[in-house]
């Protein structure tokens, strides 16, 4: 991060839990969306904006505990 169109996103999740992962633009839209249900163990996932504009974009890991925001930078 920054990245010009690839990002990779990895974690662990310990027990079986429901996961959201999404992208998020400047505007608020979502654009990705990856729901699990009662995930448990490792995620790995390419996302690929290579089509999307030059920007800021949100990254959100969401379980029932927690959300997590992290900002993904588009050159």
């Amino acid at each position: 991060n920054p990245s010009r169109d690839i990002f990779n996103v990895s974690f662990t999740s310990a027990e079986a839990q429901d996961v959201t992962v999404k992208v998020i633009n400047v505007l608020g839209e979502e654009i990705i969306r990856d729901d699990k249900q009662q995930f448990e163990g490792n995620y790995n996932k390419t996302i690929d904006l290579t089509n999307y504009n030059k920007g800021v974009y949100l990254l959100q890991i969401k379980t029932p505990f927690k959300i997590e925001n992290i900002k993904l930078i588009l050159q």
